[in-house]
Formats: C-alpha cells, sequence, structure tokens
C-alpha cells in the first residue's frame, strides 16, 4: 500500500484521487494555496504527486525529499533548473520522476514521432512543424510536450537544429511551434510533415485528463523506495497498466 499526497489539489489532482485504486494506494493528505503541505503534511506518506506551478515546484521538491518522501513531478516549467533539482535528490537520497506529460497515450505518441522522424529523415523534400492548443488557464507557452516533441523531432532530422515559438518566418533548420490557448480544451498536439505534394499529420487529442492521472500513479508505483532521479518517458516502455 502506497501512502500518497497530493500537492496541487485542482483537477488533477482531483482526477488522482478519485482513480487511484483503494487496494493499492491510500491519499494521506491533499494540498493547495489554501491548505499548504509545509504547514499540513501528515509523517508516513511514502510518495506525492506533484502538481503546482513553476513558482513554486523547486520549493515543493526540496521540502518534500528534506521529509524523504519521493516526488511525482508534472509541473513544467522549470526545466532549466534541473540541476538544481538533481543536486536535491541527491542531497536527501529520495526518488524523484517527472515528465512533461504522464499521459499514457502521449508516452506512445512520443514514439511514434521519434520513429516518423528517423523515418522523414530520409526525405528531404518534407519541412516539419507543431502545433499545440491547451486551456487558457496553462501557464507555460509552448507546453512541456510540444517541446520535448521537438526534441524527438531534432534527433531524428539532420536537417534542423532547433526550435522556436509562433515564429511568423522560421528558418529552415528552425522547427516552429505554434501554440493556441482556448478555453475548455485539455490538450491537442499536432506534427506535420509536408511537402509541396502533400502533408502528413500525427495528432494526439487528449478527451480528457484521465490518461495523465493513470500515468501519474503508474510513476508513483515505479519511484516509491527508489533513489535517484528519474525522466517517466525513459521507463515507460517497462511499465503496465493494473
Amino acid at each position: 500500500m502506497i501512502k500518497l499526497a497530493l500537492v496541487g489539489y485542482g483537477k488533477m489532482g482531483k482526477m488522482i484521487e478519485s482513480l487511484a485504486p483503494k487496494d493499492q494506494f491510500t491519499i494521506s493528505g491533499t494540498f493547495d494555496v489554501i491548505n499548504p503541505v509545509k504547514e499540513h503534511l501528515k509523517n508516513g506518506t511514502d510518495v506525492a504527486i506533484e502538481f503546482s506551478t513553476p513558482a513554486s515546484v523547486i520549493e515543493n521538491i526540496e521540502f518534500l525529499s528534506s521529509r524523504g518522501i519521493d516526488v511525482v513531478c508534472g509541473t513544467t516549467g522549470w526545466y532549466n533548473k534541473a540541476d538544481i533539482v538533481k543536486d536535491i535528490i541527491k542531497k536527501y537520497g529520495t526518488g524523484f520522476i517527472y515528465a512533461s506529460n504522464f499521459s499514457v497515450g502521449v508516452n506512445i505518441f512520443f514514439q511514434i514521432v521519434k520513429n516518423a522522424a528517423k523515418l522523414i529523415n530520409n526525405y528531404p523534400q518534407y519541412d516539419t512543424g507543431i502545433k499545440e492548443v491547451h486551456h487558457t488557464q496553462k501557464l507555460d507557452k509552448p507546453s512541456g510536450t510540444a517541446i520535448r516533441i521537438a526534441e524527438y523531432i531534432l534527433d531524428g532530422i539532420s536537417g534542423k537544429s532547433s526550435f522556436v515559438s509562433d515564429s511568423a518566418r522560421p528558418e529552415k533548420n528552425e522547427i516552429n511551434i505554434i501554440s493556441e490557448r482556448i478555453t475548455d480544451v485539455v490538450g491537442r498536439h499536432e506534427v506535420d510533415f509536408e511537402s509541396e505534394a502533400d502533408t502528413i499529420s500525427l495528432i494526439h487529442n487528449a478527451k480528457s485528463r484521465r490518461g495523465f492521472a493513470e500515468g501519474a500513479l503508474l510513476a508513483a508505483q515505479f519511484i516509491k523506495g527508489k533513489k535517484g532521479f528519474y525522466k517517466f518517458e525513459d521507463i515507460f516502455s517497462d511499465l503496465k497498466l493494473k
């Protein structure tokens, strides 16, 4: 049985709570700005799933790790501070796993894009672009998921060396990520490989937050009792939904 704290109790936190199997998890506490984790966390928590904000995530990771709690981090917008987080995890000897997107479907999508990019690399007549659409409450832009998709394409296509955001005239070596924020959209990511003859489109469209919650619970099962810094997509293929 995993004693699970939910740090960030918005729509994602509530979905995780509703889907957590009762024979595998018990919720030790739910926390938000009204009920701060630093003031109200009780002893005995094994793992915390952290979905807060870029402004508070590092402080939360430090606090949770100092209490010996392993962390599943779904907050984005902090990746330029990864070295700080690695130092925190090493200092306290805890486990940490993060993802730009914990959705089971998105992690399958990553692998599809990865393999498609390697194939497209043999056909230079195709250019590549990314479009992402999210709800208006999403703070970071472009999304962490879109950036990770761009990284997979950069690894696979030799003619691309960087990505740009909402550029009117991207350079030939750049991947342009177009971002939109629309009310009541969970998340949509599209990759287009376009030539003068045709367009090949790969699309992942999230219908609800369920896939994110299922992935976060998989990550919690994986990280309990482990030490070190992990990326969900690196171990995703070894995990199975129960």
